[in-house]
């Protein structure tokens, strides 16, 4: 079994099985009317979708990089 695993400040956190990933993608950042910036990151199994909803000042901190 493979678990995700989202940890919050408040010492919460949310798991869910992630057997069977059919997707992993996300949006282009969009602006806010406050001026701050959202992005939303998708991960869908057989079982659900986990989706994060992002935050930040700038595009530039919301890049996705891969790593090995």
């Amino acid at each position: 079994m493979k678990v995700a695993a989202i940890s919050f400040n408040d010492n919460h956190s949310l798991s869910m099985d992630v057997d069977g990933v059919t997707y992993i993608g996300a949006a282009q950042p969009l602006e806010l009317d406050d001026g701050t910036w959202f992005l939303e990151l998708l991960i869908r199994t057989k079982n659900g979708t986990v989706a994060l909803q992002l935050v930040a000042d700038s595009p530039e901190e919301l890049v996705l990089n891969s790593y090995s």
